[in-house]
């Protein structure tokens, strides 16, 4: 159950991560840095968003690492036990 909450939780950010950059791109704001976290989180769920982190990581590699880094510190802050 907590699983199903997490992954609901995940794909709702990435979801709004992307609208909001999408907003950004023509308001002040990191509208690409900000689809491009959101791509990121979608894409441990669905196929397309792979595929695409896929192609921008060869497009882009210095942009995407920097991203996977934040990325894999927010899974690493998420994923550790609460203390019982």
């Amino acid at each position: 159950m907590k699983q199903q909450v997490k992954t609901v939780l995940k794909c709702v950010l990435g979801g709004c991560c992307i609208l909001a950059g999408i907003v950004m791109l023509v308001t002040p704001g990191q509208g690409l840095l900000t689809i491009l976290f959101g791509v990121y989180l979608l894409a441990d769920h669905i196929p397309f968003f792979e595929r695409l982190k896929i192609k921008l990581q060869e497009k882009f590699p210095k942009t995407t690492q920097y991203i996977h880094q934040k990325h894999e510190g927010i899974k690493k802050r998420f994923s550790k036990k609460a203390p019982k």
